[in-house]
């Protein structure tokens, strides 16, 4: 069973939970279909993160020999009847919830598959894609809130905002990760922004939109959507960020882990208290 937890790297798909749950009680929301959407994201990320170590196997064994797949610990096929399970019941959950959560996850599992099969390979575009999951669990969580039809909250600018944040800070993470990986990644002819350009460039690009997210952080509490307390945490996050630009690639995807979480913390106890 260890390898069938670690496949799906936990750590990575709780923060997709944690999304979910921190887009929801922004959008107001307070039942147990909070729980469910939760879930719900926590699966269909789980499967996707299985179905990019499947086509992320020849690389794996460069990158990350010790991996589930690589490593021969799981075969191929055993790993993609997982995904398929992990897809299905996420899905399912998702129809419990309301329409929007529904087509939201058919949309993000048929774009996990994309990405992993097609689109990683392709400068900005995957990380641009990856990012989308990251930000789309706060529109989820948002969706989960809803009970009759489609409206538009006071809280959806909030969504909104956070969600960018989310996608401009995970941009930087990601370019910082496609860095660490070129080696790998040139094997597999992969045409990542490092492999296309040069580190040095795409090293660059990825503190912009990093910088750029660090700028934008004050927005919730200067446009009044999250409180003081918001802007005490988010302020740690935003250290770290910086911080992570002056370090390695490997050390950058640690720190940036860490900042995100923060981050993450800085969106709950800011709309909470």
């Amino acid at each position: 069973m260890k390898e069938y937890i670690e496949i799906i790297r936990p750590s990575i798909v709780f923060m997709s939970a944690l999304g979910v749950i921190i887009g929801a009680i922004i959008s107001g929301a307070k039942d147990f279909f909070i729980l469910i959407a939760a879930l719900s994201a926590f699966l269909i990320a789980g499967a996707g993160v299985v179905v990019n170590d499947i086509y992320d196997y020849e690389t794996d064994k460069i990158n990350f020999p010790n991996r589930p797949l690589p490593s021969k610990r799981m075969k191929k096929s055993i790993a993609a009847i997982y995904s398929v399970i992990l897809f299905f019941i996420g899905i399912s959950l998702s129809y419990l919830i309301n329409i929007y959560c529904f087509l939201l996850a058919i949309l993000n599992s048929f774009l996990e598959i994309i990405y992993a099969r097609n689109l990683k390979r392709i400068a900005l575009l995957g990380n641009a894609l990856d990012s989308w999951f990251v930000a789309s669990t706060f529109i989820f969580g948002y969706f989960s809130s809803l009970r009759t039809a489609f409206i538009i909250k006071e809280s959806f600018a909030s969504i909104i905002l956070v969600s960018l944040l989310a996608f401009l800070s995970n941009m930087g993470r990601e370019i910082f990760g496609d860095i660490d990986d070129i080696k790998g990644d040139k094997k597999a002819r992969m045409k990542t922004l490092p492999i296309i350009t040069s580190e040095r460039f795409a090293k660059y690009v990825a503190s912009i939109f990093i910088i750029l997210a660090v700028i934008l952080s004050p927005l919730p509490f200067l446009l009044g959507f999250f409180s003081f307390v918001y802007l005490l945490i988010v302020f740690v996050a935003d250290i770290l960020f910086l911080y992570s630009l002056f370090k390695d690639p490997k050390t950058n995807q640690k720190i940036t882990k860490i900042a995100m979480i923060i981050a993450l913390l800085a969106f709950l106890f800011g709309s909470i208290f």
